[in-house]
């Protein structure tokens, strides 16, 4: 897979986006029409490893072994322990600090190199 950016979205702009996505493909009345519309948004091998992952959560639920997983899907062992870790653990929250300091950031408790006093 290639390499994204790592710049990261506000919660209400990334909700407003996931829900026109959802209300995209609730309008497919097909699997094809679903496929058409997801294939707008990604390459053909992120639909590959979407469905790869979405046949890991299928047989997963269907009780197969990870070495019989594996083998179907195509995919490797750490793949489908990451995504039945990913069903058992619940959605994480946002870590929200305190007002009690000035700002949001922690200031670090110890530096590692002393501070440099210029001539």
């Amino acid at each position: 897979m290639s390499n994204t950016s790592k710049k990261y979205f506000e919660e209400d702009f990334k909700k407003k986006i996931w829900e026109e996505a959802i209300k995209e493909i609730s309008r497919a009345k097909s699997e094809k029409e679903i496929i058409k519309t997801l294939s707008r948004a990604l390459t053909p091998s992120e639909l590959n490893l979407l469905e790869k992952r979405l046949i890991v959560v299928y047989l997963l639920k269907q009780g197969f072994t990870y070495r019989k997983i594996c083998e179907i899907a195509d995919v490797h062992y750490n793949t489908v322990s990451f995504v039945k870790k990913g069903l058992k653990k619940p959605i994480r929250k946002k870590k929200v600090w305190s007002e009690f300091g000035s700002s949001n950031k922690r200031e670090p408790r110890f530096s590692k190199w002393p501070k440099y006093k210029g001539v």
